[in-house]
């Protein structure tokens, strides 16, 4: 009789617990989140149902975590930071339980839910809610294009790994010993955080110390606002390209004649052919495959003939593209987030080394000419 009341109390708990279910299906198919929403909202009653309205209190701590992580300037660790230095923490708990102290973690929540943007995940399935966004569509996906970078197939997020973007990392080498160097975080009392990089010393008794990322990076920037061609020396090197041009042109016009002399034999002969073709001199046959070779020749040459002409435009573009670069170099290092600044300084430096706490910067070809050139400019001033 027992086992047949516990079956029945079972049996009844399942039945519950799918009705339960069900209604929060509906609820979701509705556009209505059946939990708790996410900090920046509320629960309020609505007509008698409870519904997700936003926390005029509290949403501008989501909104600035998604303003401040789609800059790419910031690693979730400086994120959280950032965010408790503006005070944007005050009052979340107790009203949020889960938010007593805003870690790594439960940043990376809040950046990958979808709830902010108006959509919701219940069950694994996306829904589109009701509820009023707090942010754009466009500052959602720029968010997830940082997160992506920092993710893993599985989409967990690399947090050893990634606590930053050092963006002198790999770019240098130590110039008393050779080893690489390389760049850590530290973080001080009220979540400051300083950059510093240092050299491995992997099996070494090297004597370097180590320098801020603040202070690599004022020495990059000097270095590339050095770069700035002058007038007078813009012009030099202009007219030095112009006349590189004309040379280059000039030594090439008798191989560029050649083909345009071959091009017109062949169309000679393919009007010769169609001649003998139409007085029945030859046959269908040889006629078509005779044809069929002259033009399959004559589109080679085309193609041969149109790279001289756009090898010689882009001689030129190139050159003054590059002079273009150097002159602009300094004002997009110094508006360039940590990833945009590696891959600029990726492009134009080549074995550049650190020692004595300064930066021993070499320039790849062609800025290493310009560079020089600068420098021989300023001496002679």
């Amino acid at each position: 009789m027992h086992g047949i009341k516990v079956l029945m109390a079972k049996n009844y708990v399942d039945n519950l617990s799918e009705e339960v279910k069900k209604g929060q299906r509906e609820k979701a198919s509705n556009g209505y989140f059946p939990g708790t929403p996410s900090v920046g909202y509320k629960l309020e009653k609505i007509e008698g149902k409870s519904r997700a309205i936003v926390d005029e209190k509290n949403k501008h701590l989501p909104i600035k975590m998604f303003e401040y992580y789609a800059t790419g300037h910031y690693s979730l660790l400086t994120l959280t930071a950032k965010v408790k230095e503006d005070g944007l923490m005050t009052g979340i708990y107790p009203h949020h339980s889960k938010m007593k102290i805003l870690t790594k973690a439960s940043a990376h929540r809040i950046l990958h839910n979808p709830f902010y943007v108006g959509d919701f995940v219940w069950n694994k399935k996306r829904y589109k809610g009701s509820h009023e966004p707090l942010i754009s569509k466009e500052l959602w996906n720029k968010v997830q294009t940082v997160l992506s970078r920092y993710e893993n197939k599985s989409g967990a997020y690399k947090f050893r790994d990634n606590l930053a973007m050092f963006p002198f990392k790999r770019l240098l080498t130590c110039g008393e010993c050779g080893r690489s160097i390389t760049a850590e975080k530290k973080v001080k009392k009220f979540g400051k955080e300083y950059t510093y990089y240092r050299c491995t010393k992997y099996n070494t008794n090297c004597q370097q110390k180590n320098i801020s990322e603040k202070e690599l990076d004022r020495q990059m920037q000097e270095s590339l606002n050095g770069l700035k061609v002058p007038a007078e020396t813009q012009l030099s090197i202009s007219e030095g390209l112009k006349k590189s041009f004309e040379f280059k042109r000039g030594t090439e016009d008798v191989s560029w004649q050649n083909l345009e002399k071959k091009k017109k034999d062949l169309e000679e002969k393919m009007a010769i052919l169609y001649e003998d073709r139409l007085n029945k001199i030859i046959t269908p046959e040889f006629y078509q495959n005779k044809f069929a070779e002259c033009a399959s020749e004559v589109e080679s040459l085309d193609v041969k003939i149109s790279h001289y002409t756009q090898a010689n435009i882009n001689f030129y573009v190139f050159g003054m593209k590059i002079l273009e670069l150097a002159d602009n170099v300094g004002f997009l290092y110094e508006n360039a987030n940590p990833d945009e600044k590696q891959e600029l300084m990726n492009f134009l430096l080549s074995n550049s080394k650190l020692k004595d706490k300064k930066m021993l910067i070499s320039y790849k070809k062609p800025f290493d000419a310009i560079h020089q050139r600068v420098k021989c400019f300023d001496m002679r001033e």
